[in-house]
């Protein structure tokens, strides 16, 4: 045998297996029809050790707060880590069709092959361009450029496109009988930045569809339920996959950055940062401007948020419409306790008294002035608000009816024209009455 550097032996060894890879790909596609493509995988894979998805488990995570009552648990298993940027949308992506024919097919899943990793992702960047020219879309700008394919995120746009039209995502996400089991799957994406869903309101409702059937679906010895999801949090690509069977119910989360965080807390996660700053010119990378350390910090608190309502809203313990709810009734609540510049309970124990009438008159008129629009908007979503924000609304209310009487006894306003606080409190009223 020649003799090799180490790193030469490192890259044919590679090369190698990509062309295996392509090799399997060709074999599959070769010889395989839409309906019977598992067979054909699992034959390629014929007489090879089976391997768990979650036999390399980084942690098991167990889950118990105010948005899961009931104890509950996921797998966070480690995958092939994520080293080049830009590139999470196209791990997440294959972490959830390895996790997916795993199950289905009873295989090892590819996680830590990483020619099949790269294989993957020239061929959908190359799948993307020829969607793009085969359907007239303009490649000057973005982001159907090429280096915007090859170089830039997973766009959301990307991951519809693959969804849609894809062979491999297609076959993947349908329903499949195989060797006598019916799998029923569905597939979603969840948006969710600084704690809100971005999802609309037709795709949240089409959420909680899903979320009900996997709650109602009864598994049998031919009948088992896979529900995956693409998760876009803040500025990161993860993959979540719930598993329901005659064995029980199980949640595998899957992230590139294999960073076990999901039970650190404000500080710990701050400290990780801080650290990493000081490490990165040992990497060779610039240190992160305080706009990235933020977002950064965000994103692992969302991750942690979502993982959790996740969870919960598939076990039934909440709903997703009575999250986003308490959250948007907090958009011109938390705006009311920061302007006052008091804590949440100073401000529950508030009065409208002499000595600070002016003060609190002048804040509540400037606060009404600032978000009736908002609390218009609100009004009729009122869902399952929770006692400390029907508490803090309640207050709200009792505040600006002070103002507003404050206003007129001293004749503050044109009486011939409705002020900020006369338009906020006919609005807080409305939607007091669906509290």
């Amino acid at each position: 045998m020649e003799n090799l550097h180490p790193a030469e032996e490192i890259v044919r060894n590679i090369l190698d297996n990509i062309e295996q890879h392509h090799k399997f790909i060709d074999f599959v596609n070769t010889n395989s029809n839409k309906s019977k493509q598992g067979v054909w995988i699992k034959q390629y894979h014929k007489g090879e050790e089976i391997k768990a998805i979650t036999q390399n488990t980084i942690r098991i995570v167990e889950l118990q707060n105010e948005y899961v009552p009931n104890k509950q648990q996921f797998h966070h298993i480690l995958v092939h880590k994520q080293f080049v940027p830009n590139l999470c949308g196209y791990h997440a992506t294959y972490n959830l069709i390895q996790c997916v024919q795993s199950i289905k097919y009873k295989i090892s899943p590819q996680f830590y092959d990483i020619a099949a990793f790269w294989s993957y992702v020239r061929r959908t960047q190359d799948f993307l361009k020829l969607y793009r020219d085969s359907r007239g879309l303009d490649g000057s700008v973005w982001p159907w450029r090429n280096d915007d394919i090859e170089n830039g995120d997973f766009e959301r746009t990307y991951l519809k496109c693959c969804l849609e039209s894809k062979p491999l995502f297609k076959q993947t996400f349908q329903n499949e009988v195989f060797d006598g089991i019916k799998y029923f799957i569905t597939n979603d994406t969840i948006f969710y930045q600084y704690g809100n869903i971005v999802n609309g309101y037709n795709e949240r409702l089409a959420l909680q569809k899903k979320f009900n059937l996997f709650q109602e679906f009864r598994p049998s010895q031919s009948e088992e339920m896979i529900q995956t999801y693409m998760l876009g949090v803040t500025n990161h690509w993860i993959s979540f996959v719930a598993v329901k069977s005659i064995r029980g119910i199980q949640f595998i989360v899957m992230d590139s950055r294999n960073r076990d965080f999901f039970l650190w807390n404000q500080q710990q996660i701050r400290d990780f940062l801080q650290q990493d700053q000081l490490d990165r010119p040992k990497r060779g990378q610039k240190p992160l401007s305080q706009f990235y350390l933020d977002l950064y910090e965000q994103g692992m608190k969302d991750l942690q948020q979502l993982i959790t309502l996740l969870i919960s809203w598939l076990t039934g313990q909440s709903k997703l419409e009575a999250y986003v709810s308490n959250q948007k009734i907090l958009v011109f609540l938390n705006p009311l306790v920061e302007l006052l510049e008091i804590s949440q309970q100073q401000y529950i124990n508030l009065k409208f008294t002499n000595e600070k009438a002016d003060e609190l008159y002048q804040i509540l008129a400037l606060w009404s002035d600032q978000y009736r629009i908002t609390v218009r908007e609100y009004i009729g979503n009122a869902t399952q608000i929770t006692q400390l924000n029907k508490i803090l609304f309640v207050k709200a209310l009792e505040l600006t009816k002070c103002a507003l009487d404050y206003q007129t006894k001293r004749g503050l306003w044109n009486q011939q024209k409705q002020s900020s606080l006369h338009r906020m409190l006919e609005y807080l009223q409305l939607v007091y009455k669906s509290l």
